[in-house]
């Protein structure tokens, strides 16, 4: 209780003691009139005096409380006059800076006193919001160095509000001031980390992005955008997603549909998903890309990020089809080599009998026109020339066991995985190809008995055939392989949209092509390697188009078969 209050509070104790009396003596000695009325109004006076001085006892100690409070706050509390000279500051300025409150009164060219407080690189920023506030009566928020009394400068966070008089003049302006020191290295230190990743993604040698759940871009890193000359912020402005905008603005016209269906396909199951598909540069080049993403989850396992890189990889892709292209120029000039070898020897072997089997019959028609006909040496003439004949069929029968092969054991197999197997084989040259691989494999297929490695290569060269059939289609390019059971054998179908067979019945005939630049012997050998594996090979085109070569083969015994 303060001294005024506690006076107050005395003095009426003491006037009510009086009234007190008084009225006791009244009462005794029957005062009356103005003794009376003294009596009373001491006796009034007195406890207004009690109540007065206890009002302002309790308003004193709410003060008091207050002014604890302020002190106690870990804020700095300050207040100024309606000019900006500090009235009040809580004793945690003083003790934290030791200045006092005459030290920061303003002196000179210290318009506010605050020069020896703040950092001198904050000062003049702080006068100009300060005297903005003053004369506006804004609020008052900035964040400024502060030096403390060991000298040093830490960051300080000042907010300030006037309060107005009953006129609205402003009286006097209260504020706090808030250590953000260390949350302002904390805030440093996030975007130091921030700008280092962001350093990282940009340095990666990829094409970095993100989707939102929902398959919309989200981000592109710095050499995305250098890469496609098109940014994030270019996809706001669009009327259409930003998924078919991106898709659409960069990614080949050809692949978009398989862009955009992995995509969509990713996002439906959540899965991650990799594919190659050609990019357009910001120079409008494609460039063969392989892009991979997967999704980030949170704690609950849903998915709420994707995030996804394109390696280039155009000069792979040019060198394995540079690789193609050799290994397909030295299987010609090989195929060219033996089948030169293969004419010379033919050549030789039956140029002999041949030559033979001529002088012998020029040496018989000699000796049937002569003026007496010799009919015996003729017949042993003929004799020579029946001989020979059958050595050149001896020839040619050796060239068809050559095409035949020697006999090898045949094992069991799956039929589903040398058709997988030769699929993965040919996927890359079916990609290339725009062409889409499709597999129908019936469950439980019965084994077959076959060699593992022919009956491959008949896979790869018919799959093979197919997709150089549709090279120049316009239309979508798809091939399908299916493998179904057919009574005892199992039926298996390669179907294209190529432009058919002209003449079916002589495709599988040796040294028949319908390529410029064929030998005409792949077809031959797949027949002759089906047929010795005790199936067919044919042909057909339906009516819609679809050419299929279709082939069958035995199923497996229990036990593998030698032939």
């Amino acid at each position: 209780m303060t001294g005024a209050a506690r006076f107050v509070e005395s003095f009426g104790f003491a006037l009510s003691g009086c009234g007190f009396g008084l009225v006791l003596a009244g009462l005794t000695q029957g005062l009356t009139g103005l003794s009376a009325a003294a009596a009373a109004c001491c006796l009034v006076i007195g406890i207004g005096g009690i109540w007065f001085g206890r009002r302002r006892a309790m308003r004193a100690g709410k003060a008091e409380q207050a002014l604890r409070i302020i002190e106690s706050m870990p804020a700095l509390a300050w207040s100024t006059d309606a000019n900006g000279k500090f009235l009040y500051m809580s004793r945690r300025i003083r003790t934290l800076t030791g200045l006092s409150k005459k030290e920061l009164s303003p002196l000179g060219r210290d318009t506010f006193g605050v020069r020896n407080l703040v950092h001198p690189d904050d000062y003049d920023r702080l006068v100009a919001a300060w005297r903005h506030s003053l004369a506006t009566g804004d609020h008052y928020d900035l964040e400024h160095r502060i030096a403390l009394a060991d000298g040093v400068y830490r960051w300080f966070r000042n907010f300030a509000s006037p309060e107005r008089d009953q006129d609205g003049r402003i009286a006097a302006w209260y504020g706090t001031t808030i250590d953000v020191d260390d949350e302002k290295e904390a805030k440093a230190a996030l975007l130091e980390r921030e700008q280092q990743l962001s350093r990282l993604v940009d340095s990666v040698p990829g094409l970095i992005w993100s989707l939102a759940p929902n398959g919309e871009p989200t981000y592109f890193n710095k050499r995305m955008v250098q890469f496609t000359g098109l940014s994030i912020d270019q996809l706001d402005h669009l009327d259409t997603g930003r998924l078919a905008a991106t898709v659409a603005a960069i990614v080949h016209p050809d692949d978009a549909a398989v862009v955009t269906d992995a995509v969509r396909s990713a996002i439906a199951t959540g899965e991650p998903f990799s594919l190659k598909h050609r990019l357009r540069r910001s120079d409008g080049v494609h460039r063969w890309v392989e892009a991979r993403a997967a999704p980030m989850r949170n704690a609950e396992g849903i998915v709420v990020q994707w995030y996804g890189i394109c390696l280039d990889i155009e000069d792979q892709v040019q060198a394995q089809e540079e690789l193609r292209r050799t290994r397909d120029t030295l299987g010609r000039a090989s195929q060219a080599a033996s089948l030169a070898e293969l004419s010379a020897s033919i050549a030789h072997e039956v140029n002999q009998p041949l030559a033979a089997i001529v002088a012998n019959s020029h040496a018989c028609q000699r000796w049937l026109t002569a003026d007496a006909p010799n009919i015996e040496r003729a017949q042993v003439i003929v004799a020579r020339v029946i001989r020979d004949a059958n050595a050149a069929a001896d020839v040619v029968s050796r060239i068809r066991a050559l095409f035949k092969q020697s006999m090898r054991e045949k094992r069991r197999a799956t039929l589903g995985e040398i058709i997988t197997e030769a699929r993965d084989l040919m996927i890359d040259a079916a990609t290339q190809s725009r062409v889409n691989v499709t597999m129908q494999i019936e469950p439980g297929l019965p084994a077959v008995a076959c060699d593992r490695i022919q009956i491959q290569q008949v896979f790869i060269n018919l799959i093979r055939n197919a997709i150089e059939a549709m090279e120049g289609i316009e239309a979508a390019r798809s091939l399908a392989i299916r493998a179904r059971r057919s009574g005892g054998s199992v039926r298996i179908e390669i179907s294209d949209r190529g432009p058919g067979v002209e003449s079916p019945d002589r495709i599988f005939e040796p040294f028949v092509t319908t390529k410029t630049d064929g030998m005409g012997m792949g077809l031959a050998i797949c027949r002759s390697i089906v047929e010795t594996h005790g199936g067919r090979l044919w042909t057909e085109t339906s009516p819609t188009g679809e050419t299929t070569f279709t082939f069958t083969l035995p199923a497996a015994a229990d036990e593998a078969v030698a032939v």
